[in-house]
């Protein structure tokens, strides 16, 4: 229950922070690419445990949420590399949208549609 707890505020904080870091101008917003990149690391440590105790009940719906989540984060990567070099599109928003919200609804399908 505990790494439920952790993932989600750890994922609200991920939002926030990357929110700011694309809303914001140069050196503010390079801080709060890097309160981001911070961010993943209790991320993956709680997705991993939570992979751990789900994976093997359904392997399937978990591995994609793996690899969901894991795409959250590179296109997370990918935007703010072309923020940096000031190549930002609307494609990676969209993009990033749509497999975030992919990746919501199959954690709370695999969580029996429970929040916390």
């Amino acid at each position: 229950m505990i790494w439920v707890n952790i993932h989600l505020i750890s994922w609200i904080c991920l939002i926030v922070t990357m929110v700011l870091a694309f809303a914001l101008k140069d050196k503010m917003s390079m801080i709060f690419m890097m309160i981001t990149r911070v961010l993943y690391i209790p991320i993956l440590a709680s997705g991993f445990m939570l992979a751990l105790f789900r994976v093997p009940r359904d392997p399937v719906l978990g591995s994609v949420k793996v690899i969901l989540g894991l795409a959250v984060i590179a296109l997370l990567e990918i935007g703010f590399a072309r923020k940096t070099h000031h190549n930002l599109s609307a494609n990676i928003f969209w993009t990033l949208g749509i497999v975030f919200v992919l990746t919501s609804l199959v954690g709370l399908m695999l969580a029996g549609w429970y929040f916390f």
